[in-house]
């Protein structure tokens, strides 16, 4: 009995024992199984942003409005905490923005909110905004806040405008009617320094205080928008200011209009004050040189002349800014006597522009060989006597020369009855038409001469100076008298009409009196 007490004692100890150790294990082991899921939990939460304030952009008149290049706009805004909590919001203050144009953040334009949450940024439009498109403003934060952010709400859209510039350049000289004036340069965005505008139609015409010429128009580069044009000079334009309207009407609403106006001189024809020298001896190393004018005022500056002597070509020099121009030319051995020198301004109209000037040419000194010794007697008499003997066959060639050229030229003298050209001449002179005489006694005693003589007449598109060229080139009449006569009549009745003396009449007579007397063999002689 004892014994099996002791047995059932046993049993309920251990039965005991074993209960407590499965009950502690289970809590142990629940205890482990949170601590685990309490970590898993904390190592794997994702974390989330969240937005802690907005931009608001307050001046909405902005938005679709134009403006054109390099001007300044002002973008308002404020920044405050976000919604759904309902009104009023806490503004943000201290608060870094920057203006995003079309995407592009432009870290040059930058504000600060203030206390209100309030900021502003003045933005200067720059020319590489294109005027055929729109634009879109808004108004972004530059701090950063880590997982926080602070989001733009709006935005705005604006358009551009340019405006234009006419970039031209031309040569600026005296021109000539008929010529051409040549542009380049370029039709411009807003300034000088503008990207060029291709193919746009520029508009143009010529005019002065008294008239206008019709319009033409060009197009500029296709790809650049460069100008490269030659405009012709109105035939009758007779002002001495002539003034040239370039205008672009512009590509509304994009790009506005634009003007260009250019003045240039003109001038018809030369005068020349020479200053050369009116003697040389052959060899000599002269100056020529002179002021080209027109109407005694207009310096003809910058201009190219031709340069002849003796009606032969022998360089060319530009003008100066004064229009004074020097050219350097050794005298050629190559005759004596009176030497004209000329010159000639080159121009693209086909005008004959010249002005004509004498020079008197000595013969160089002969070379004499220096030394002391005595020369042999033959050589003494060879130099002596054959110089003698040279020097009589030359008079007898020259005398033989003389009397064939006199006969040649008496039997190619005219007879012209001049009884009754004088009484005109006298009539005209008499009645104070002195003009009309100097101009009867070109036309009707001169002309009528050299047709008698030469059976030439002069022609419609000759003028009085070509008629002196051809007289001295074509019909070997003496220059020396030739040229004065005819510069003479042409200044007078083209360059001072109305304002000749008695005392011109006569002077111009005497310049004729030499031409007559080798045309005629007599003497011009006026007997009023």
């Amino acid at each position: 009995m004892k014994r099996i007490s002791l047995g059932i004692f046993i049993i309920l100890i251990f039965f005991t024992f074993s209960i407590y150790f499965i009950k502690n294990s289970y809590i142990i082991n629940q205890n482990n199984f949170d601590h685990n899921t309490q970590n898993t939990d904390i190592g794997t939460k994702p974390k989330v942003s969240s937005t802690i304030g907005v931009i608001n952009l307050t001046n909405y008149w902005l938005n679709n409005t134009r403006h054109y290049h390099n001007t300044t706009i002002t973008i308002e805004g404020q920044i405050y905490e976000p919604l759904p909590p309902p009104p009023p919001y806490n503004n943000l203050s201290g608060i870094n923005v920057a203006i995003v144009v079309d995407g592009f953040l432009d870290s040059n334009y930058t504000a600060v909110s203030d206390e209100d949450g309030e900021f502003q940024i003045d933005y200067r439009i720059p020319l590489t905004l294109d005027v055929f498109s729109s634009h879109k403003i808004k108004v972004e934060c530059i701090d950063d806040f880590g997982i926080d952010e602070i989001n733009s709400l709006n935005h705005f859209i604006i358009y551009v405008n340019a405006t234009s510039t006419l970039d031209v350049s031309f040569t600026d000289i005296p021109y000539i009617p008929d010529e051409s004036l040549v542009l380049s340069g370029y039709l411009r965005y807003n300034n000088e320094n503008g990207a060029g505008i291709p193919n746009e139609q520029i508009n143009y015409n010529w005019y002065n205080s008294s008239y206008s010429w019709s319009s033409s128009s060009f197009l500029t580069g296709a790809t650049d928008g460069s100008i490269s044009q030659s405009i012709l000079i109105p035939t009758d334009a007779f002002s001495q200011t002539l003034n040239l309207n370039l205008s672009y009407l512009g590509n509304f609403p994009y790009i506005n209009s634009s003007q260009k106006l250019i003045s240039i001189t003109l001038f018809r024809d030369i005068d020349c004050i020479w200053n050369t020298v009116p003697t040389a001896t052959e060899g000599d190393v002269i100056t020529i040189t002179g002021q080209i004018l027109y109407n005694n005022s207009l310096m003809i500056n910058n201009r190219t002349i031709s340069i002849f002597y003796d009606g032969e070509p022998i360089g060319s020099v530009n003008t100066d800014t004064i229009g004074v121009f020097t050219y350097t030319y050794t005298i050629p051995p190559d005759g004596t006597g009176n030497r004209s020198i000329q010159i000639e301004l080159v121009n693209s109209a086909d005008k004959q522009l010249n002005s004509i000037t004498y020079i008197n040419v000595t013969a160089a000194d002969p070379y004499s060989p220096s030394g002391t010794g005595e020369l042999p007697p033959f050589l003494m008499f060879s130099l002596i006597f054959f110089p003698i003997l040279a020097g009589v066959v030359a008079v007898l060639v020259v005398f033989g020369y003389r009397y064939y050229k006199k006969q040649e030229k008496e039997s190619r003298v005219v007879v012209l009855p001049l009884e009754s050209k004088l009484i005109n001449l006298k009539i005209l002179k008499d009645s104070g038409r002195l003009e009309e005489s100097l101009s009867y006694l070109f036309n009707s005693v001169f002309m009528d001469l050299i047709n008698a003589r030469y059976n030439r007449i002069k022609k419609d598109n000759e003028t009085i100076r070509d008629f002196a060229i051809i007289s001295v080139k074509e019909l070997k009449l003496t220059p020396a008298a030739i040229y004065p006569f005819i510069q003479t009549v042409e200044r007078i009745i083209y360059g001072k009409p109305f304002q000749i003396t008695e005392k011109d009449f006569y002077s111009t007579c005497e310049l004729f009196s030499p031409i007559y007397f080798q045309l005629t063999g007599h003497n011009f002689v006026l007997n009023f």
